[in-house]
């Protein structure tokens, strides 16, 4: 997996403390953004210590090409 864009995503959910995580890059463009909400697709993202988890873009929350917000999966 390269995080190589350095793409930001926010974790859903505390946004008095979001916590920012970089998102694959085959989900980093908008075409790849896009494609994972019409499909759910679950996907790795970094946290901030490097850690990575599944997770998939909330589509009622997020537009493609903007910055993502991100629901954790619990699938690891």
């Amino acid at each position: 997996m390269t995080y190589s864009l350095g793409v930001k995503g926010v974790r859903a959910g505390n946004y008095a403390q979001p916590q920012t995580l970089t998102v694959s890059d085959e989900q980093a463009v908008a075409g790849g953004q896009s494609l994972a909400m019409q499909n759910g697709t679950h996907f790795l993202c970094k946290g901030p210590d490097g850690r990575e988890a599944y997770y998939r873009i909330d589509a009622e929350r997020s537009i493609p090409g903007q910055t993502p917000v991100l629901i954790p999966t619990g699938r690891f």
